[in-house]
């Protein structure tokens, strides 16, 4: 079976091969695209695809390769968000849109079924992430934060007003105006 696969892939190239004149690599490669789709499904390489394509007239590389396939796939409505995530049945993520159960399917009432009658088939509530924030690890701001030496942690922690504030209060530690109104010190009597 296999073999009468990749028979018929080779006289579709070749005949490709034959009818190029002037036609674009798009264009060529548009017409053997069902048979490329198959083979990447099939766990071929993009390499091995290229060098077979090569070897019936139309010369690719990778990076045109891959680019030109991605614009025909979207020209054909697949859609590969995460290539790279296999789905559980077919091996590829190219599928899961059509995989996945209608929702408006199961709400339908079909010509035949009262429209009073239950579904069949419950949908699933939609799942919901909450999103928690993530609380520290042992990082706390000590009591005179404005001025101290924190650590990476404890400066992660602040606030942008917090730090606006610390910025100010090491401004006036490190250059002080002599302008501004001193409180007076509780040991000085006067």
């Amino acid at each position: 079976m296999d073999a009468q696969i990749a028979a018929q892939r080779a006289q579709r190239l070749d005949a490709l091969s034959a009818a190029s004149d002037g036609r674009s690599k798009t264009a060529q490669l548009r017409d053997v695209f069902d048979s490329v789709e198959r083979a990447i499904r099939a766990g071929v390489r993009y390499a091995a695809i290229i060098q077979d394509l090569a070897e019936t007239g139309l010369v690719f590389t990778y990076q045109t390769f891959a680019l030109t396939l991605k614009r025909l796939r979207r020209e054909h409505g697949i859609v590969l968000r995460h290539p790279r995530a296999p789905h559980p049945d077919t091996g590829t993520a190219a599928h899961r849109a059509e995989d996945a159960p209608d929702p408006t399917a199961a709400r339908t009432p079909t010509p035949g079924n009262d429209a009073r009658s239950a579904p069949d088939v419950v949908p699933a509530p939609p799942v919901v992430r909450e999103r928690r924030p993530i609380a520290p690890v042992g990082a706390r701001l000590p009591d005179d934060w404005l001025t101290a030496d924190l650590t990476r942690e404890q400066k992660r922690l602040l606030t942008p007003e917090q730090r606006s504030a610390r910025a100010d209060a090491k401004v006036k530690q490190y250059w002080p105006n002599p302008f501004d109104p001193v409180p007076p010190k509780k040991d000085n009597p006067a």
